[in-house]
C-alpha cells in the first residue's frame, strides 16, 4: 500500500467544517522534510515492506528517502523483526519472517540515523470480511471539453455479511491490461540492416498499474453489515486498457477506526477539486509519533489489517475506442534511410513495412510494445 509524498503533504484542503472561508496564505515551509511512513502488515503472508521519506515542497514531486534507518515490527506477544534496507528509504522483512496473525496486534518502531525514536501504538488484525464479487457495468458520462461522451466500465464491489455490525474497509485497486504496439517488426539495424525473426515477439505486452484512487467505507449506520455495489473506480475508452483485455484486483483492508478516519481524510484530500486556499490546509496525521517529542508532525500511516482479495477479468467492451493509433505517412517511409544514421547508444533499431513490402521508420513504440510501459512476460496469473 503506497502512499505519494505529494498527497501525504500537510497542505491538505480537507473540509471539515460549514464555517466561512477565508482566503488564507499558509507558512509552507514548515511543512517540509517531515517523516513519512509507508507500510502494513496483514493476515496475508510476507514479505512486508515500509517506506520512509521525508515530506518535499509543495510544488516539488521529487520523494526524498530516508535511509540507514533500524525498521522494526513487534507484536504484543513479543515476537519481532528488523526489516532489511533494500534501497534507500525502503525496508522489507524476509519472506520467513514475521507472520501477520489474525487476532494479534502489531506496531512499528522507527530509528533514524541521527537518533530519533518514532513508534505506532499496538493495533489489531481483525478478521477480514470476504469479497463475494467485483462486477462491471458499461457506463456513459459527459465529459467538458470532448465532442463525445465517454463511454467505459465502471466497476462494482460487492461483500459478504460482516461478522460484526460496524465494520470499516479500505480498498486499494491494481490494475493489468493486454495490448499491442501497431505494426510489426520487419527489420532490425545494429550496424547492420536484417530482417527481424519473430516479427510479433514485440508486439504483444502486459502493463500494471496501481489505481491511484483511494476507496474507503464502512457498514456503519447500515440495515445490514453488507456491503453491495459500492463503486470502484471508471475505466473508459479513450485508451487501450479495455482494447483486448483487462484484468483487476481488488485488496480489500479491514481497519480500524483510527486507520479508517485517516485513509478517508487523505481520499477526501485527493479529491478536493478547489483551489488551495478554499479551505485552511488541514494536517492529516498518522499513527507514528516521536516518542520524545510527540507535538512533532509525522506523515503517513502503518496500517495493520486483514485483507481479503478479488481479481476480475474483463474482455473489449462493444464500443468505439477513441485512442490515437500509429499510421505510415510519407514521412516514414522517407524517414527509413535515417535507420543508418543512427549509433551504437541508439541501437537496435526497428523498422517495419507496409501490405506491399515497402519500408518504413515509424516511432519505436509504434512496433515495440515494450516502449509503452507493459512487459512481454505474460503475467502468471493472467487468463486469456
Amino acid at each position: 500500500m503506497k502512499i505519494s509524498p505529494r498527497n501525504i503533504l500537510i497542505i491538505s484542503v480537507v473540509v471539515f467544517s460549514n464555517s466561512c472561508i477565508d482566503e488564507y496564505w499558509p507558512d509552507l515551509d514548515k511543512y517540509e522534510n517531515l517523516l513519512v511512513v509507508d507500510g502494513y502488515i496483514s493476515n496475508e503472508p510476507g514479505p512486508y515492506e515500509v517506506k520512509l521519506s521525508l515530506s518535499s515542497k509543495v510544488d516539488q514531486l521529487t520523494t526524498n528517502p530516508v535511509p540507514n534507518a533500524s525498521v522494526i515490527i513487534m507484536d504484543d506477544h513479543g515476537a519481532s523483526e528488523v526489516l532489511t534496507e533494500t534501497e534507500p528509504g525502503t525496508y522489507v522483512t524476509s519472506p520467513d519472517g514475521i507472520q501477520g496473525l489474525v487476532g494479534r496486534a502489531y506496531k512499528i518502531k522507527i530509528i533514524t540515523s541521527e537518533g530519533k525514536t518514532y513508534e505506532s501504538e499496538f493495533e489489531e488484525i481483525t478478521n477480514p470480511t470476504e469479497i463475494e464479487s467485483i462486477n462491471t457495468q458499461l457506463e456513459t458520462r459527459e465529459q467538458e471539453g470532448l465532442t463525445h461522451n465517454l463511454t467505459g466500465y465502471q466497476f462494482y464491489l460487492s461483500d459478504y455479511p460482516a461478522v460484526s455490525d460496524t465494520n470499516y474497509f479500505l480498498a486499494r485497486l491494481k490494475a493489468t491490461y493486454e495490448y499491442k504496439a501497431d505494426f510489426r517488426i520487419r527489420f532490425v539495424y545494429d550496424g547492420t540492416l536484417r530482417p527481424f525473426t519473430n516479427s510479433d515477439s514485440l508486439q504483444k505486452c502486459w502493463r500494471t498499474y496501481k489505481v491511484p484512487e483511494i476507496f474507503t467505507y464502512s457498514t456503519l449506520n447500515l440495515t445490514e453489515p453488507v456491503i453491495q455495489g459500492y463503486p470502484l473506480h471508471f475505466v473508459d475508452t479513450e485508451s487501450r486498457e479495455l482494447y483486448i483485455r483487462y484484468s483487476l484486483l481488488v485488496k480489500q483492508f479491514s481497519l480500524s477506526e483510527k486507520a479508517y478516519q485517516f485513509w478517508t481524510a487523505l481520499k477526501e484530500q485527493n479529491s478536493n477539486q478547489g483551489g488551495l486556499y478554499n479551505t485552511q490546509p488541514y494536517q492529516i496525521r498518522g499513527n507514528v509519533v516521536n516518542t520524545d517529542d510527540p507535538d512533532e508532525p509525522v506523515l503517513g500511516y502503518f496500517t495493520v489489517a486483514g485483507v481479503s482479495e478479488k481479481r476480475i477479468f474483463v474482455n473489449r467492451p462493444p464500443e468505439f475506442f477513441y485512442f490515437s493509433i500509429c499510421e505510415l505517412s510519407e514521412f516514414e517511409y522517407e524517414n527509413f534511410i535515417s535507420i543508418f544514421l543512427t549509433g551504437p547508444n541508439e541501437w537496435p533499431v526497428y523498422a517495419t513495412t507496409d501490405n506491399n513490402g515497402i519500408p518504413a521508420l515509424p516511432n519505436q513504440e509504434c512496433m515495440n510494445c515494450q516502449l509503452s510501459g507493459g512487459t512481454i512476460v505474460k503475467p502468471d496469473f493472467w487468463e486469456d
